[in-house]
């Protein structure tokens, strides 16, 4: 009897640490087996910097330091929308003493499209982006009947853009009248019978990961066409642009990115048209940087 009871005592002697380990196991496979929270279909940032200048296809539209910023919601789809702003020089868009007139000190653009990047490397991006002025001033335009006539700079403009490997290029159709410039605007020579509807872009843009400092390259070159204006012009920009973080007692805060350019136009059709209402000239070659963060 006392055989057989040891028999039994040594059998669950032995048995137990395999069951308690059976147990822990199965434990561990519980907490593994836990779903992990899905990623959001969607992501939404931020982005505020500023700018030496406000520069735009060649032309600087801000008389100075531009604080610019805005918003960006992305769906995992390849759908987006976002929102920007900058601030502007006045005599550039409407303000004229000589006319008694009140211009705009902001622009704000209203944006969505549709990104997507095949396995093989290459993109494609369709966008659609309305340039607002919020605070409506218009400018005094003389009608060929000697009268005056006022109109808004809000534009709606179309692009899409092809890229693979280092190259962009992209090609923008503005939609509506070249910034409210239509064929009664006699002081911006506008011509013909027709507006100003179908002012096209054309950039063809180069971005390439230098081996120094983390450096990244870009050089551009495009043109603008303004139909019945005066306003063709082609431009230029190179420069350097560097990601970088800043230091902190905890996780250093990342996100920041600057860089310097080189801004030139060429085949200027009108110089006349590309100066502002007191008189500078608003697309001079001009260097200019800035640093900006995105969050």
């Amino acid at each position: 009897m006392n055989k057989v009871l040891n028999k039994y005592l040594l059998t669950a002697m032995c048995a137990t640490p395999l069951l308690l380990g059976m147990s822990f196991a199965q434990a561990d496979e519980t907490v593994a087996a836990a779903p992990a929270e899905p990623a959001p279909p969607y992501t939404l940032t931020f982005n505020l910097g500023l700018y030496s200048n406000y520069m735009f296809r060649g032309v600087e539209y801000s008389d100075g330091p531009a604080l610019q910023g805005g918003a960006d919601w992305a769906h995992s789809s390849g759908f987006y929308l976002g929102t920007w702003f900058s601030n502007l020089d006045p005599y550039a868009y409407g303000k004229s003493d000589a006319l008694g007139t009140k211009g705009d000190h902001l622009e704000t653009d209203f944006y969505g499209g549709y990104a997507h990047t095949f396995d093989n490397g290459f993109g494609v991006n369709f966008l659609g982006n309305y340039y607002k002025y919020l605070e409506g001033r218009k400018a005094n335009n003389i009608l060929p009947d000697g009268s005056n006539r006022k109109h808004r700079f809000d534009s709606f403009e179309a692009s899409i853009a092809l890229s693979y490997s280092y190259f962009t290029y992209t090609y923008f159709n503005v939609l509506t009248d070249y910034y409210g410039l239509d064929k009664t605007d006699k002081n911006f020579n506008v011509t013909g019978n027709r507006g100003t509807r179908g002012a096209s872009y054309n950039e063809l843009k180069f971005n390439y990961k230098l081996p120094v400092a983390d450096l990244n390259f870009m050089a551009k070159v495009g043109y603008q066409k303004t139909p019945h204006l005066q306003g063709s012009e082609g431009d230029y920009a190179i420069g350097v642009n560097r990601d970088f973080s800043l230091p902190n007692s905890g996780k250093p805060i990342t996100g920041f990115n600057a860089g310097a350019y080189y801004t030139g136009t060429f085949a200027v059709k009108n110089e006349a048209f590309y100066v502002s209402t007191d008189g500078r000239d608003l697309n001079e070659d001009r260097l200019w940087f800035y640093v900006k963060r995105t969050w």
